[in-house]
């Protein structure tokens, strides 16, 4: 009788540590960091393609590092890092950088998404016209 006791005993105690063991696994995954809307606008807001556009990201986080994306179709163009290796929202959290509308852009109204690095996202609707 003290055997089986013991045993039921060290069940409940591995199920016990290994129950605690994937828990603490979960704890330790890092997070993605949260989406926090930010700001995004283009001048001129309309275009044809080639012309040159100024984009002016606020309200992320001072030193975020931002991925601007524009979306053609099934195509991603990343816009803004002509000049530089990479977007970086000043301590107040804005930035402004001239890019282009691609060349080959086909009229429409397409979506320019910047995402930054510490989970700030802006998003402004560009259209292009013949």
């Amino acid at each position: 009788m003290t055997d089986s006791r013991f045993g039921c005993i060290r069940k409940i105690g591995m199920i016990s540590l290994c129950c605690l063991l994937v828990l603490s696994l979960f704890a330790c995954v890092p997070r993605a960091p949260r989406e926090r809307a930010a700001t995004l606008t283009i001048q001129p807001a309309s275009a044809k393609a080639r012309t040159a556009i100024i984009i002016n990201g606020t309200q992320f986080l001072p030193g975020e590092e931002v991925e601007i994306i524009m979306t053609v179709g099934d195509v991603y163009h990343s816009l803004g890092t002509g000049k530089t290796d990479v977007v970086v929202a000043n301590k107040n959290g804005a930035f402004e950088v001239s890019s282009g509308i691609p060349v080959k852009t086909p009229p429409g109204t397409y979506k320019v998404e910047a995402t930054g690095n510490k989970g700030s996202v802006g998003t402004f609707n560009i259209t292009v016209v013949e």
